[in-house]
């Protein structure tokens, strides 16, 4: 964001932007998940709308590029991090964050107790590390104070790359790869429908939820990236790897920077704990519907959990740990999750055209805007990703397709196994 703004003030309103992006597309999936008020999220809607194949690619995708890649992306963030906690594992974020995907994979094999515990322990830290943040920028006064008249002068004078960026228009460098950092930031929503099952009186209270808990993270966020801009001149913003961390310590001195450097180590672990803990659940609920390999249905007797689905997920955010950058990370990403919220998007205009879920059901307030909103910003994000780094868009497309070779794998799997059994 640093490189693609001059200031705090751009910063603020492309996060507002944002803001408004995260609140269409969730409320498109709480719109979604209010109509079909079932555990599975993406998977339902893609089946009733558009049918097993496309419900089949969706958690192959999701389940081998989406949330794998997400969640290596930020258990690189929980590495870069730490070695600012502990000095003597600086420089090896990869073996960290290898390391924070296997315990996590190791906690929810062991229990979903034990899981559901680490996750309680794990949340309130988010909102703790953010506010010492925002704390730190009230009581240094701004960059000026905390790097003197030198870095006045830095932060005053136009950034190269923020004039670039701003100059070739939405879909320039420097302003794509703030948007898909900051969509990033902003992505979660989609997991809505996960648990829409699991929400009492869905159809009616699961959308105006939704609305006020965007709308927190909205301020949240934007407090964050002023207090960042304060504290630090955008040029060493913009080239910080742990950017949290040294605006704290910008404004507050070197022992308050590890403070808020381990606080987001155990944010970003809890991120990686519950991306584990609800999306290996999506390769199991298709295995138990009969619409995804048997293999990944299976529950350890002792421990009660679906472990194999766990460990397939864990074993190939294992293999993005080590095979991609954090760049590269949010590139595949990004390309292959606009795709299936365009379809999500598309999925809520055929569902409000069936009148799937009755008259009662809430809507997305704006009508049409909602989606609308979604599928424009897929066009922009996947065409731009195409235009400015083709090579790692077409592996992304590739990973993608590789959904309809596996669905006709699976289908001729099932075809031999119902021809084994014979007739009813």
């Amino acid at each position: 964001m640093a490189a693609a703004v001059s200031g705090p003030g751009p910063a603020a309103l492309l996060w507002l932007l944002g803001g408004l992006i995260a609140t269409c597309g969730a409320s498109c999936y709480a719109e979604c998940g209010a109509r079909i008020p079932r555990a599975g999220g993406f998977y339902v809607y893609y089946r009733a709308v558009y049918g097993p194949a496309l419900a089949f690619v969706g958690g192959w995708v999701a389940l081998l590029v989406t949330y794998p890649a997400s969640t290596a992306a930020i258990a690189l963030v929980f590495g870069a991090y730490l070695g600012e906690v502990v000095p003597a594992l600086e420089g090896h974020a990869i073996a960290c964050a290898a390391a924070a995907v296997i315990a996590s994979a190791a906690v929810n094999i062991a229990g979903v107790r034990l899981a559901a515990g680490v996750q309680r322990a794990l949340s309130g830290t988010k909102l703790l590390a953010l506010a010492l943040l925002c704390l730190a920028a009230v009581a240094a006064g701004g960059a000026e104070r905390a790097t003197g008249g030198a870095a006045t002068a830095v932060a005053t004078a136009p950034d190269p790359a923020a004039a670039a960026g701003l100059a070739g228009g939405l879909l320039g460098p420097a302003m794509m790869a703030a948007l898909m950092v900051m969509l990033f930031t902003y992505d979660g929503w989609s997991d809505i429908g996960l648990i829409a099952g699991e929400v009492r009186d869905a159809s009616r209270v699961l959308g105006p939820a939704v609305l006020a808990a965007t709308a927190a993270i909205v301020l949240v966020y934007s407090a964050v990236q002023w207090s960042v801009l304060t504290l630090l001149p955008p040029e060493r913003a913009a080239h910080s790897e742990r950017v949290v961390a040294e605006a704290v310590v910008a404004g507050l001195g070197t022992g308050a920077g590890r403070l808020v450097a381990l606080l987001v180590a155990v944010c970003a672990f809890g991120s990686v704990h519950s991306i584990i803990l609800g999306a290996s659940r999506i390769g199991y609920a298709m295995a138990r519907d009969e619409a995804f390999f048997g293999w990944f249905g299976a529950v350890e007797p002792r421990l009660g959990t679906p472990a194999r689905s766990i460990g397939a997920l864990a074993a190939a955010t294992l293999v993005y740990v080590f095979a991609a950058g954090f760049r590269n990370l949010l590139s595949l990403f990004t390309f292959s999750v606009w795709i299936f919220y365009a379809l999500t998007a598309v999925a809520l205009i055929v569902l409000r055209r069936r009148g799937t879920g009755g008259p009662e059901v809430w809507r997305a307030p704006g009508g049409f805007v909602a989606p609308a909103v979604v599928l424009l910003t897929a066009v922009l994000m996947t065409t731009g990703l195409m235009r400015h780094d083709p090579r790692r868009a077409m592996i992304g497309l590739a990973l993608l397709l590789s959904g309809l070779p596996a669905f006709w794998i699976w289908k001729r799997i099932r075809a031999g196994r119902a021809r084994d059994a014979g007739p009813a």
